[in-house]
């Protein structure tokens, strides 16, 4: 029980964490994009802006993907669950969790690979590593699969509770 727990308080924190850093991330993309129009119309245009925006975007879609997964926001999970009642529905999450934990797991594996391969790249108006901003798909897997995880001992948890 004390790792369920462990799991738990982690999986809550890093959510907290990534909630954050998505408004700030949109925050930043906000910023950047208006400091980018100004720029364009009064000044010259800023090689960078377009770029920094772009990483933002993507690193708040993966991290922002993890926070809704912990919410149960996604769609095509709450879509298959709520076609069934009682303890059929319970089996059924267990399922669909289960299946987003292999998928996490297999899309975690690749990103690394992904990552790593993309290792001597540099941005092209930034000049920072590409592998940096590839970071983000191993980081959002690695998110889901803690979500994942964390969902199914809270259905084992529930059934012991309910025994």
């Amino acid at each position: 029980m004390t790792v369920v727990k462990a799991i738990n308080k982690i999986s809550d924190l890093i959510d907290k964490i990534g909630c954050w850093f998505v408004i700030l991330s949109m925050a930043g993309m906000v910023f950047f994009t208006a400091v980018q129009i100004i720029a364009r119309v009064f000044f010259q245009a800023l090689s960078w802006s377009e770029e920094v925006v772009r990483y933002l975007l993507v690193w708040s879609t993966f991290i922002g993907a993890g926070c809704v997964y912990k919410r149960g926001g996604h769609i095509n999970v709450t879509f298959i669950q709520d076609m069934f009642k009682g303890s059929s529905k319970k089996y059924v999450q267990l399922l669909v969790h289960l299946l987003c934990t292999a998928f996490f797991a297999i899309a975690l594996y690749f990103g690394i690979k992904y990552m790593d391969k993309q290792g001597g790249q540099l941005s092209a108006a930034l000049r920072i590593p590409m592998n940096l901003m590839y970071m983000a798909i191993p980081i959002g897997c690695g998110i889901m699969l803690l979500h994942a995880v964390n969902a199914i001992f809270v259905i084992f948890e529930k059934k012991e509770a309910e025994a």
